[in-house]
């Protein structure tokens, strides 16, 4: 194996142990929602919602601008300004007594978010120009990954009543050690194109329309995120009103959730590596996952809250945003950063908008809740079936 090729490896292993800290960064303030909403004297609901909501808002400010800049600057300084928010907000938030406060280390969040993703969604595309697809979809194992562990983690530290700073102390380490394992390693060009299954980065029939396809798979940033985001952040809270479940059975779901996010993943990367391009992809999951929620809109039942968790985890979040990004970097391959920069952004407002929208809708009807991500579902179908109408007249589908 050739020096490069271990290099490519060595960044995407760095890259992928950073997804799972993400993860673990964008739902701790819920897990931990208890022990948090007693330090900040709030409730948990609306209180550390408008704490939770701040990740959006950082996500939205800097996006954007971090794509652009590192399409310019390059992909290694952004990975780690995005580490070092985390890092911030991990080492800040135990010792912080108000909620103002809090909200603006929540920002730092979405800040680290949006630096993370835009270095390192196009260093995977430029480390692995031909296996995109597969290398960015595993990006969703990691994130579930997180996912999976930070419930066994908080169930842990309530049952023993341990403080949690301790555990945000513990993931400021980890992120430290991957800092100074990733400083040796030299990336690829940022100029370097994704290449078609026979190696030619040349599979246009005629131009894409930034303006038609470009705003449509954009738009999908939201709708596919706030598909995962509902359930991923609200459906514990959703089995306790619902169906009397109880805290920890609830907080569980999320870790058989995250269990078949990560089985799906898997499959999912094999499956584009070697049978279904992404464009199929971006609008059947989400027609599974409208699907799924469907029938959970008109079961509410502990099953159900089972079958859901597991459902969605496998179709919504399995990877359909990061093979939306695909798409978007096959149809505009000079403008990577750029392409995570818009569609982040969006995926960002959604993280904005569910933690203020949610809860209120819940307080209503909990039902409401689930028809709110059937209808987020339902677009992203639709948006995904246009895109692959232009998406075909194009590109030669026979050279991608």
């Amino acid at each position: 194996m050739d020096n490069q090729r271990v290099n490519s490896y060595g960044i995407a292993g760095s890259i992928y142990a950073n997804y799972i800290i993400q993860s673990i960064a964008l739902i701790v303030i819920m897990q931990f929602a208890e022990s948090i909403s007693k330090q900040l004297n709030t409730d948990v609901n609306v209180g550390l919602g408008y704490v939770a909501s701040g990740i959006g808002i950082g996500k939205i400010l800097l996006m954007f601008v971090g794509g652009m800049l590192s399409d310019k600057f390059g992909r290694k300084l952004f990975i780690y300004l995005g580490m070092a928010c985390y890092i911030v907000f991990f080492v800040s938030m135990p010792f912080c007594h108000n909620i103002d406060i809090a909200f603006c280390l929540a920002i730092a969040i979405g800040i680290g978010n949006s630096f993370l993703d835009t270095g390192s969604m196009p260093a995977l595309t430029e480390c692995f120009p031909r296996s995109s697809g597969s290398a960015s979809v595993l990006i969703k194992a990691f994130i579930s990954m997180g996912s999976f562990i930070l419930p066994l983690i908080v169930g842990l530290f309530y049952k023993y009543d341990i403080w949690y700073g301790w555990a945000f102390l513990g993931f400021t380490a980890y992120l430290i050690i991957n800092a100074i394992n990733l400083l040796p390693k030299k990336f690829p060009p940022k100029d370097t194109r994704i290449k078609g299954n026979q190696g030619s980065d040349d599979y246009f029939i005629r131009k894409p329309n930034f303006a038609f396809e470009g705003i449509l798979l954009i738009i999908m940033g939201f709708t596919t995120t706030a598909t995962f985001v509902i359930i991923w952040q609200w459906l514990p809270a959703i089995a306790i009103k619902a169906v009397n479940m109880p805290t920890i059975e609830a907080k569980q779901l999320i870790s058989f959730y995250s269990s078949a996010s990560i089985v799906s993943v898997f499959i999912t990367a094999f499956i584009v590596k070697k049978f279904l391009k992404p464009i199929y992809c971006i609008f059947i999951l989400p027609a599974m996952s409208s699907l799924v929620l469907l029938l959970f809109y008109f079961d509410l039942s502990p099953l159900m809250c089972l079958i859901t968790a597991i459902g969605m985890g496998f179709f919504a979040a399995g990877g359909v945003l990061q093979l939306t990004l695909v798409v978007m970097q096959q149809m505009f391959p000079t403008r990577k950063g750029l392409a995570v920069g818009c569609m982040y952004t969006l995926s960002g407002l959604s993280f904005f908008i569910i933690p203020r929208v949610i809860p209120e809708l819940a307080e209503i009807n909990v039902s409401y809740a689930i028809l709110a991500d059937l209808i987020m579902a339902v677009m992203s179908t639709l948006l995904g079936l246009i895109v692959y109408c232009r998406f075909i007249k194009v590109i030669d589908m026979k050279k991608i």
